[in-house]
């Protein structure tokens, strides 16, 4: 698969802007109602913000999709960094492990203020991973390759904040518990992610 190389972003659906790098993009947007995607070409993404900024899903792609245990953040909303948990048909499953006033009105964890994206997609794998042991599930599935190939293995930089070498420690604890008994976490696009909150890298 091709690696993204330019991060197209819409902000308050006004303005709009193409970057060369995830970190240039992730500075405009962090904190913003955007919508924001990778491409592979400028091209691509010049045509996206052309038509819009619009997330299309696959539906045949998502007819398609293992049982398990999806999550994703994001940011879009404007009002922090969310976390969905959900299984393979979109159902939320946030109720199985958070109590009621932790959920917020979009059905969905609002992470402390001030949190990192990222920190939200570690959250969100460490809600699936306590569920997927809870309920004796298998399979993992997020879109983060950052948390699902380092973070919830226990590479993490020092420079990053305490509470999210923390939570990345109990990550890496829970992982290992979860794989010692038959478990797999994998790496989804998030355009047929049935969690995503719809702020694509």
């Amino acid at each position: 698969m091709a690696k993204n190389r330019y991060y197209a972003y819409i902000i308050d659906g006004r303005e709009k802007g193409i970057c060369d790098s995830w970190d240039a993009c992730n500075a405009i947007v962090s904190g913003k109602k955007a919508r924001y995607k990778g491409f592979v070409s400028q091209q691509e993404a010049k045509t996206w913000l052309l038509n819009g900024g619009i997330y299309e899903k696959s539906e045949d792609k998502r007819e398609k999709l293992e049982s398990g245990i999806y999550f994703d953040a994001g940011t879009g909303r404007g009002i922090g960094v969310e976390v969905k948990v959900t299984d393979e048909f979109g159902k939320n499953l946030l109720s199985l492990l958070l109590p009621a006033e932790q959920i917020n009105a979009h059905g969905n964890y609002l992470a402390p203020e001030g949190s990192t994206n990222n920190y939200g997609e570690l959250m969100g794998c460490y809600i699936a991973l306590k569920i997927s042991l809870n309920e004796g599930k298998k399979c993992i599935f997020g879109d983060s390759k950052l948390i699902i190939d380092y973070w919830s293995k226990g590479m993490i930089k020092k420079e990053v904040a305490e509470k999210t070498i923390k939570l990345a420690r109990l990550v890496t604890e829970l992982r290992r518990e979860f794989e010692l008994k038959g478990g797999k976490i994998r790496h989804i696009s998030g355009d047929i992610n049935p969690a995503d909150l719809g702020f694509h890298r």
